[in-house]
């Protein structure tokens, strides 16, 4: 019975030890296996791996991609303005065996990370001046592209090179003034707006002085053509009428006359009028001989 008891205790113990020789990789992360703290294998591929009982010891790192979005942070740019950064990095564990001797975890690696984009970025903004950040007068000054690739470049090179992190992206989501600040950014960008809006107005009125004075040439030229013309037709009508008029004399001459006293006494005279006229007056021969008396000089009896 006794023997049987140890030959059971023996299996378990063998059992366990044998449990304790495999570990598995998910395809999710890397593995290292250390001996007395010293890494020993590196498991890169997902699987069932083997390690020694109780002496060595496997440290699990996330393969996948990690997004680090660290608290916005105030900088200085050349021209000694404050800028606030909103900025992220996705990064992951690119040589397993450099980050196990570099860092203790994650956390760790977030934070070494968080500080080396800080530096990189304080020293880029440092660097140029804010209008090279935001600039909407001349946008081909901008700088922000360039320089969120330097920075990406200069941060991808220390993180590989001392950590085993690779950077797959880094970018700045929000650039903003501090609340001190901001004030006096929006009057000068007030003032900006008011000057664009001057520049326009002033053209516009340039350009209606153009239009009114090109339009009164116009007008002018139209009136002048339009009074030639009527000169010239008031012209032809008047000698048309002249001509009309002569003809009509031509054909009876004493009716002609006759109608012309007529026309004269019609003007001058009314029932108000009292009239002094000399003896030889062919008006008053009209009046007191009659038009056939008049034209053949006879005198009344």
């Amino acid at each position: 019975m006794k023997t049987l008891r140890n030959a059971v205790l023996a299996l378990i113990v063998v059992g366990l030890l044998l449990g304790t020789c495999f570990f598995q990789v998910d395809v999710t992360e890397y593995a290292v296996v250390t001996q007395f703290g010293n890494p020993v294998k590196v498991v890169t591929e997902p699987g069932l791996q083997t390690k020694i009982p109780l002496i060595q010891q496997v440290r699990r790192f996330d393969a996948r991609l990690q997004v680090l979005e660290p608290q916005q942070a105030e900088y200085l740019t050349n021209d000694k303005k404050n800028v606030i950064v909103n900025y992220y990095s996705v990064w992951r564990v690119d040589d397993p065996l450099q980050f196990f001797r570099a860092l203790p975890s994650d956390a760790a690696a977030a934070s070494q990370l968080t500080d080396v984009l800080s530096s990189e970025l304080g020293a880029a903004l440092a660097a140029v001046p804010f209008d090279a950040l935001i600039n909407h007068e001349n946008p081909e000054n901008r700088q922000l592209e360039t320089l969120v690739t330097t920075i990406e470049t200069a941060v991808r090179g220390v993180a590989e090179e001392k950590y085993g992190i690779e950077v797959v992206d880094f970018d700045v989501r929000r650039l903003s003034f501090p609340d001190q600040n901001r004030r006096s950014v929006f009057e000068r960008m007030r003032a900006e707006r008011e000057r664009i809006a001057r520049r326009f107005r002033s053209e516009g009125e340039e350009e209606a002085r153009k239009v009114r004075a090109r339009a009164d040439r116009e007008e002018s030229q139209i009136l002048s053509e339009a009074y030639r013309e009527a000169e010239i037709l008031r012209g032809e009508g008047e000698a048309e009428a002249t001509r009309i008029f002569g003809e009509a004399i031509a054909q009876d001459p004493e009716f002609y006359e006759f109608t012309r006293t007529l026309e004269a006494y019609r003007k001058f005279l009314d029932e108000n009028t009292t009239l002094i006229l000399p003896s030889d007056s062919e008006l008053m021969r009209l009046l007191t001989d009659g038009l056939s008396e008049a034209k053949h000089g006879t005198e009344r009896p």
